[in-house]
């Protein structure tokens, strides 16, 4: 953004310095102004500046370059990565070098695959804790140790696990019409296991 400021001003300083220069300074300093030395000094104003604006296309030229890598690069970076997230790795991040437009960007999307990193460790710890239970009520059934207590005590950590899931994808919004969204539930979760 400094970069576009900085030629904005140079475009006027150079215009404005060129029309002093060139104009005011001859008519300041024309004895007996008539309305031909006058059109000749318009003249030679309009030529300079038509000279000075080869320059200022040029380097204007050179500097959209500059400016259009300093957003380009970042874009190209943020759609890769993107395929990259999109694809099932979630330890994709962007690295913008320094300088580069969209750093806030850069900060929001890597945030954004942190948190999709834990809600899915958090998803695979939970389905890890749902095969536990799922083994020790199958060995229980096995053993026909239909135990009233244990047989309360599974339930309790079969419905505790359903209760943990349906807290993880409670922080997902599929749908508009899903009023089962929360967007901290990753918080509501830390709290109801430390209520247990």
């Amino acid at each position: 953004m400094g970069i576009i400021i900085t030629t904005m001003l140079m475009v006027a300083f150079g215009v404005g310095w060129t029309i002093y220069h060139t104009s005011w300074s001859q008519i300041a300093n024309t004895q007996d102004l008539t309305i031909d030395k006058l059109a000749d000094i318009f003249d030679a104003v309009n030529s300079t500046l038509v000279r000075w604006i080869f320059v200022f296309v040029f380097v204007i030229a050179i500097l959209s370059i500059f400016v259009s890598h300093k957003i380009a690069g970042p874009v190209y970076r943020l759609e890769e990565t993107t395929r990259i997230i999109a694809s099932g790795d979630l330890t994709g991040k962007i690295y913008l070098r320094h300088g580069d437009e969209l750093q806030d960007l850069q900060e929001a999307f890597n945030m954004m695959s942190d948190s999709l990193c834990k809600m899915v460790a958090k998803d695979r710890e939970v389905i890890e804790k749902l095969v536990a239970t799922g083994n020790r009520l199958r060995e229980t059934i096995e053993k026909k140790n239909l135990d009233e207590k244990a047989v309360e005590a599974i339930n309790n950590d079969l419905y505790g696990v359903i209760e943990e899931l349906r807290l993880v994808t409670s922080g997902f919004k599929i749908d508009e019409a899903d009023s089962s969204f929360a967007p901290n539930a990753e918080s509501d979760l830390s709290a109801s296991k430390e209520n247990a």
